[in-house]
C-alpha cells in the first residue's frame, strides 16, 4: 500500500521507534520478509510481529483524508507496543486509554497529557488520582458513583456522559450491554454532574467493534443530539466534544461511515469561530478493525502454510517451497 516518503521519515525518528531496525519492501514484499525471518531463524519457536509501517501511514492518510475535522484517539488497548505507538503519535494520533498502565505508556513516549482522553466510565479511585496527578483532564463516565469519585479525587476533570450505543449496527462486538447511560438515566446523572461542580464537556458513546452498518452512526449521534439538548435545558455550559467511539472497519465501509459521522457532526457541533475546539470538537477512537495488528494474522497464516508446504499435510515431507 503506498504510503508518504516524509511521513515515513516522521515517524522513524519517533520515540519507540527511533534505533530500531527497519527494513524497506516492496509494496508486496511482506510475506517472502516473513517466510525469510521463519527460514533464517529455525530455532524460533514463538510467534513475532511485524509492523508494517506503511501499512500504518497509509491508513492515518486516508483518516485525515475522509474525516479532516475529527481527532483521532487511538485506542491503545488494541495494540500497545510502544514502536506502534510511536509511530502513531508521530502521525499527528491522539489516544484513548482505559488504564494507568496505558496512560504511563503513551506519556513515556512524550506524548502530551491534554492528547489523552480516559476513555474508562468505571475507574478505580487510585488510577483517578493518577490522571489528576499527570494532567490526564478528560474522562468518561456512567454513573452517579464515577460522578463521585471524580469530585472526591479529581474536580478539575472535564467530563464526557457515555452513554449506551446503539444494537443496530451488526458489530461484531457490541459495547452497549457493557456501558453507557440509558436515555432515563441522562438527565439525572447530568444534573448530579452540575451539582457536584463538574464540567460535562461532550457525549461519548460507542456502537461496537467492527460495526457493518454505519446507520449506528446516524441514529448514535442523534442520540447524543438528545443530551445536548438536555444540557442546555438545564442550564449548563454548551457540549463542545461528541466522543464517536469506535467501530470503524478499513475498506468500502469506512468511507460510508466516515460520510455519516461527517453529516451527523456538522449538524450538532457546526464550526464557529474563535472556539478553538471548533475543528476538533469531534474525537474517534480508531482501534483494531481500522488499524489491526495485520502482521500478527499474517503470520499465523504464512507458518501454518509453511509447514504444510514443509511437512505435507500428514507430516511427511513434501516438494515444493513454503509460499509457492
Amino acid at each position: 500500500m503506498g504510503s508518504s516518503p516524509n511521513s515515513l521519515q516522521v515517524i522513524l525518528g519517533a520515540p519507540g521507534l527511533k534505533g530500531k531496525g527497519v527494513t524497506a519492501l516492496p509494496n508486496d514484499g511482506l510475506t517472502d520478509f516473513i517466510q525469510s525471518v521463519i527460514f533464517k531463524k529455525q530455532e524460533l519457536k514463538e510467534p513475532f510481529y511485524v509492523l508494517d509501517l506503511g501499512m500504518v501511514v497509509s491508513l492515518m492518510e486516508k483518516w485525515n483524508r475522509s474525516l479532516p475535522t475529527v481527532r483521532p484517539f487511538y485506542a491503545v488497548k488494541c495494540n500497545p507496543d510502544p514502536a506502534f505507538l510511536g509511530a502513531m503519535a508521530a502521525l499527528g494520533s491522539s489516544f484513548d486509554c482505559a488504564s494507568k498502565a496505558e496512560i504511563e505508556a503513551v506519556l513515556s513516549l512524550g506524548v502530551s497529557p491534554d492528547r489523552i482522553v480516559y476513555a474508562n466510565p468505571c475507574k478505580a479511585e487510585s488510577q483517578i488520582k493518577y490522571a489528576a496527578s499527570v494532567g490526564v483532564n478528560l474522562t468518561t463516565f456512567d454513573s452517579k458513583d464515577e460522578i463521585e469519585k471524580i469530585r472526591k479525587y479529581h474536580p478539575k476533570c472535564n467530563l464526557l456522559i457515555r452513554v449506551k450505543g446503539p444494537e443496530d449496527g451488526g458489530a461484531r462486538c457490541p459495547l452497549g450491554p457493557k456501558y453507557g447511560a440509558l436515555p432515563e438515566e441522562v438527565e439525572p446523572l447530568l444534573q448530579a454532574a452540575r451539582a457536584a461542580r463538574l464540567t460535562v464537556s461532550g457525549v461519548s458513546f460507542h456502537i461496537g467493534s467492527g460495526a457493518t452498518h454505519s446507520r449506528a452512526y446516524r441514529g448514535a449521534i442523534a442520540s447524543a443530539k438528545t443530551v445536548f439538548d438536555a444540557a442546555s435545558r438545564l442550564g449548563m455550559p454548551r457540549m463542545r466534544v461528541l466522543n464517536i467511539g469506535g467501530g470503524f472497519t478499513a475498506g468500502p465501509q469506512f468511507d460510508d461511515a466516515a460520510n455519516a459521522v461527517k453529516s451527523g457532526a456538522a449538524i450538532l457541533l457546526p464550526k464557529r469561530a474563535p472556539d478553538p475546539y471548533s475543528r476538533t470538537g469531534v474525537y474517534v477512537e480508531p482501534g483494531e478493525p481500522y488499524l489491526p495488528w495485520h502482521a500478527d494474522i499474517l503470520f499465523d497464516r504464512v507458518w501454518s502454510h509453511v509447514r504444510r508446504t514443509r511437512h505435507g499435510a500428514d507430516g511427511l515431507p513434501a516438494t515444493g517451497t513454503a509460499g509457492e
